[in-house]
């Protein structure tokens, strides 16, 4: 007589619990590739912070006429500087109101504007403002600009702008060019004739 055995199989685990654990090892490897892939990004792609406590060369100044220079200019000749003897604002005092330069401390691309009025009343026998000046970078002309008034208090004015690399030691003044008579206009409260400039860039 034979009696019969029975195997019992171990149950299978659900396939669902199988199946979570699966996901959680996944989602693990995945976290640490993101956190990896993050750290990378930051590295190869993000901006640097600038440095805002570096020693930075910074330049700017805007100087004008006062309303005494301006009559004086009736005295100038050709080729004379013309000294803009007021300023707004002068870093590192770069700009003489005694001499009318300007002396690059800082070498970079600079900007500089001028804005020249000629007074449209009848001074110096009887001519009306008319002036060409020229932008100078020490004995070179890098920049021109022709004002000219035509009828009694009719005044005009003629702003010239030059973007230009300059070296440190370079001196920026402004002459008188090709034609002028009469005088400059420039008053405080009204219209002024003005000489700026500020560094961009190294």
């Amino acid at each position: 007589m034979y009696s019969k055995v029975f195997y019992k199989r171990p149950k299978p685990k659900p396939k669902t619990e199988s199946m979570m654990i699966f996901l959680c090892i996944i989602a693990s490897f995945s976290s640490m590739t993101a956190a990896v892939v993050s750290v990378l990004v930051v590295m190869l792609f993000s901006t640097p912070t600038p440095n805002c406590n570096a020693n930075t060369c910074n330049a700017a100044f805007s100087a004008y006429l006062s309303e005494a220079q301006a009559l004086a200019t009736k005295s100038l000749a050709e080729n004379d500087t013309i000294v803009f003897d007021q300023t707004v604002s002068n870093w590192d005092d770069a700009y003489s109101t005694t001499t009318g330069k300007y002396t690059v401390k800082c070498t970079g691309m600079y900007t500089f504007t001028w804005t020249i009025c000629g007074d449209a009343k009848k001074y110096a026998g009887g001519q009306l403002g008319e002036w060409g000046t020229y932008l100078m970078q020490g004995t070179t002309i890098i920049g021109a600009v022709h004002t000219d008034t035509e009828e009694w208090s009719d005044h005009d004015c003629s702003t010239g702008s030059v973007t230009r690399y300059v070296i440190s030691g370079d001196e920026i003044y402004l002459k008188t060019g090709f034609y002028h008579q009469g005088i400059l206009l420039s008053m405080k409260d009204q219209s002024r004739s003005t000489f700026s400039g500020w560094k961009i860039f190294e």
